[in-house]
């Protein structure tokens, strides 16, 4: 029985080391999912700025004229190039904030502010690798013998059998 319990106790360690270690790969495809969001809304945006150059407007006046339009289309497009700016500014900050983050942080960084869409987008394309991070792995390896010991402490009082009470 005792081999029983070794083995199930280094499954956990070991299941907990390996999947700890992944967070930071998935961090990082989230990283690079997000820098990718934001260059591609850069040259969108980009290609806006230079309609109002040519048109010797300030991007700021191309904006206010286009959503000043009585044309609908142009208001529609006035409308979608504010959401766009407004985009780059939100993702802009989330790069930062990653950016600043130290390798610990990192993991809680995405958790808590995150662009939904890029993390579900960076969730579907990623995949586990066997690149190991070992401080990440040492916080899976402890989760691990956490969870082991829970578990077998809690199936420990369950399954003991009660002795009975010497009388004296």
């Amino acid at each position: 029985m005792g081999i029983l319990r070794d083995l199930v106790f280094l499954m956990f360690v070991l299941g907990g080391a390996i999947t700890g270690s992944q967070i930071p790969t998935f961090v990082d495809a989230y990283g690079q999912r997000l820098g990718g969001a934001l260059d591609e809304a850069y040259a969108t945006l980009a290609s806006f700025e230079r309609a109002a150059a040519s048109a010797d407007l300030t991007f700021e006046d191309y904006r206010r004229r286009l959503n000043a339009s009585e044309d609908l289309a142009f208001r529609k497009t006035g409308e979608a190039v504010d959401r766009l700016a407004e985009r780059v500014v939100v993702l802009r900050e989330l790069q930062e904030v990653l950016a600043r983050a130290g390798p610990w942080s990192r993991p809680w960084v995405v958790a808590k502010s995150h662009d939904r869409i890029i993390l579900e987008r960076a969730y579907e394309q990623w995949r586990p690798s066997l690149t190991i991070d070992l401080r990440w792995g040492a916080v899976g390896l402890g989760l691990g013998w956490l969870m082991h010991a829970g578990i077998a402490g809690a199936a420990g009082l369950l399954s003991r059998p009660r002795r009975p009470r010497r009388q004296v």
